[in-house]
C-alpha cells in the first residue's frame, strides 16, 4: 500500500519548481503526493482541501483527501490572524500520533541561542542578547559600538538593523526593497523612543557585529545546506559563499545577495582553509545530532556560518526550513537527488516502527 505524503504550504503554489521536482520524482516511488495549506486542513472532519499530483497526467489537481500520514512541512508564518491560525491546526496536526512530520522544526533564534549556549558549539555562537527596551538597547550600543538587531522568529532578513555609535549620534540601516534606509538620532531619547516602538511590533536578540567584508566592502558568509539520506543519516548536502551588495548588511538571496562557489572562493581567497575547514566538518558532524537531542526530529538544515577577519567561525543562523536556491544556483546536477530527498527520508520513517518522538511546539 502506498504511503501518503503532504508537503504543507501556507499558499501551495502548483508551478513551484521545488514541489514540482518532488512530485515528477514521485512517479518511480510509492507514494502519494499533495500539496496544501494548513488553512485548507480541517481537524474537525481530518480532511484537506489541496492538491493532488496525478501520476498519469503528471500534473497537480484540485481535490479533497485525507490528512496524509507524512508531512513536509515548508510553512512560513506572518504576523496577520490567517498566519496564527494556520499555526494552531499545525501544531494540532504535530499532535496527532498517526501523523509523522518529516521535521518538526526549531524553535525561536533566542530560545536556540539558550539551549546551545552550554553545548561543545558554544565557541562558535556569537554572544547574544535578548533585547528588553530602549535603555537596555542603548546601553548594548554604547558597549559594543556596532550591532546587529534581528527578529526572534524573523526570516529571509526581514526586519534586521544595523546600529553603530558614532560622534555625531547612533547611526540605524535596515534593508527595504528599495535598497539601504538609513536614520540618524542625534538625541538618546528619541532613540529610546524608535526603540520602545519596534519592540511592540518584534521581540528582538541583539549580537556584536562581526566584520566580514570583501575587498569590495560587500558582506559575505558561508551557506550550508544540510539534509538527510535514504538511511535517516545526516549529510552535508552543498555549500556555497553568499557575497551581498557593496555597502550591504545582509546576505540573503531575497535581499539582492549572489552565490559563489566555495572552492573557486577558496582560490582567490587567502586564509587558512585547512584550518577552516576542519572547523567546518567538526561543527557540521556535531550541529544537526546536538539539535535533534535538545528540541525534536528534523529533515533539514539551513546554516549560515560568519567567516571573520582573523578566521574565527560563527553560526549566525539555523533554519530547519532552509531555502534551495544553493543547490538550484550553484549544484543543478544535484537537483535530482534534492528533489528526491523528502521521498527518500518518507520511505526510511515508514520502514521505522519509532513509538516515542518529540514533535516540536512553538
Amino acid at each position: 500500500m502506498n504511503q501518503s505524503l503532504g508537503i504543507m504550504t501556507l499558499t501551495p503554489q502548483i508551478t513551484n519548481s521545488y514541489f514540482l521536482g518532488i512530485a515528477k520524482k514521485s512517479l518511480s516511488y510509492p507514494i502519494d503526493l499533495y500539496l496544501f495549506s494548513p488553512k485548507g486542513t480541517s481537524p474537525l472532519n481530518e480532511t484537506v482541501d489541496g492538491f493532488y499530483f496525478n501520476k498519469e497526467t503528471q500534473s497537480w489537481e484540485n481535490e479533497a483527501f485525507e490528512i496524509p500520514e507524512y508531512i513536509y512541512d515548508r510553512t512560513y508564518y506572518q504576523k496577520d490572524i490567517q498566519s496564527q491560525q494556520a499555526k494552531a491546526v499545525v501544531q494540532w496536526l504535530k499532535n496527532q500520533r498517526h501523523i509523522r512530520f518529516l521535521g518538526y522544526g526549531l524553535p525561536n533564534k533566542w530560545h536556540l541561542y539558550e539551549k546551545l549556549k552550554k553545548t561543545p558549539i558554544s565557541p562558535y555562537i556569537p554572544e547574544t542578547y535578548l533585547v528588553t527596551d530602549g535603555n537596555h538597547l542603548l546601553n548594548l550600543l554604547t558597549e559594543h559600538k556596532d550591532i546587529i538587531i534581528k527578529p526572534v522568529d524573523g526570516a529571509h532578513g526581514f526586519a534586521i538593523y544595523h546600529l553603530v555609535e558614532s560622534q555625531g549620534g547612533i547611526v540605524v540601516r535596515t534593508t527595504k526593497k528599495e535598497g539601504i534606509r538609513e536614520q540618524s538620532f542625534q538625541r538618546k531619547e528619541i532613540f529610546i523612543k524608535w526603540v520602545n516602538r519596534i519592540l511592540l511590533q518584534h521581540t528582538f536578540i541583539c549580537q556584536k557585529r562581526i566584520l566580514n567584508l570583501t575587498k569590495e566592502n560587500a558582506p559575505f558568509d558561508l551557506r550550508i545546506l544540510l539534509n538527510k539520506n535514504a538511511s535517516g543519516e545526516w549529510r552535508e548536502f552543498q555549500r556555497a559563499i553568499r557575497v551581498g551588495e557593496q555597502q550591504a548588511i545582509l546576505t540573503n538571496i531575497s535581499r539582492g545577495a549572489s552565490y559563489k562557489s566555495y572552492s573557486d572562493w577558496m582560490t582567490l581567497h587567502d586564509s587558512s582553509w585547512d584550518y577552516i575547514e576542519e572547523e567546518l566538518t567538526d561543527i557540521m558532524e556535531e550541529m544537526p545530532l546536538l539539535l535533534e537531542e535538545h528540541f525534536s526530529a528534523l529533515f533539514e538544515i539551513g546554516v549560515d556560518i560568519i567567516i571573520g577577519e582573523d578566521q574565527s567561525l560563527w553560526i549566525l543562523d539555523m533554519n530547519s526550513k532552509p531555502g534551495h536556491k544553493v543547490v538550484d544556483a550553484l549544484g543543478p546536477e544535484k537537483l535530482p537527488s534534492l528533489y528526491k530527498a523528502p521521498l527518500d527520508y518518507c520511505e526510511f520513517l515508514a520502514s521505522q516502527s519509532l513509538t516515542s518522538l518529540r514533535r516540536g511546539d512553538f
